[in-house]
């Protein structure tokens, strides 16, 4: 009897202390959007990096994002990847989508086109427009994925349905070909 009671705390004990972690977490992750929005950007990094500590996603995005950047703390591409990556595998779209661009450019990570397609392709399927625009950008070009004209202009459209600005000769057949030839 005794020992079911004692399990029983323990495991309310251990629930409350998860959670307690996980509010503290966006607590200072809320610290650090209001840090940031007052370009306070060394104490937006210190409230980024304690929610961060406790895995929030968008504090591992907002924290990578200014490693990269240089902003409030000491740039460093390698730090920041490594961030938005964490990020990127919780399910952050603006993370996916830097973390993709990352892998194509080499910055912070080997230069990987094939892994930035497949972060970016999770970008753009979770609704990014901007990570559609690179897709339809990268499968004209033939960069980590085999050329495809007509996969290309599908993710043209799929980023201006979405709302990204696509100019009207990227939206043709012809046009990206014109722009994109070998």
């Amino acid at each position: 009897m005794i020992f079911m009671f004692i399990k029983r705390f323990m495991g309310i004990l251990l629930a409350m202390t998860f959670f307690a972690g996980c509010m503290a977490g966006q607590i200072a992750q809320r610290r650090g959007d209001k840090a940031y929005r007052a370009n306070d950007y060394e104490t937006a990094a210190q409230e980024y990096s304690e929610a961060a500590t406790s895995g929030n996603r968008d504090a591992q995005y907002h924290l990578g994002a200014m490693y990269i950047e240089g902003q409030g703390v000491p740039k460093d591409l390698v730090k920041g990847a490594d961030l938005l990556r964490q990020a990127a595998e919780q399910g952050q779209n603006d993370a996916q989508l830097m973390y993709g661009l990352l892998n194509i450019y080499g910055d912070g990570v080997p230069v990987d086109p094939e892994e930035g397609v497949r972060w970016l392709t999770t970008a753009a399927n979770g609704g990014n427009d901007i990570a559609m625009y690179y897709l339809g950008t990268l499968y004209a070009m033939g960069l980590g994925v085999e050329k495809n004209i007509l996969t290309a202009l599908q993710w043209m459209e799929k980023a201006k349905d979405s709302g990204f600005p696509v100019k009207e000769e990227l939206l043709t057949e012809s046009g990206l070909s014109a722009l994109y030839t070998e």
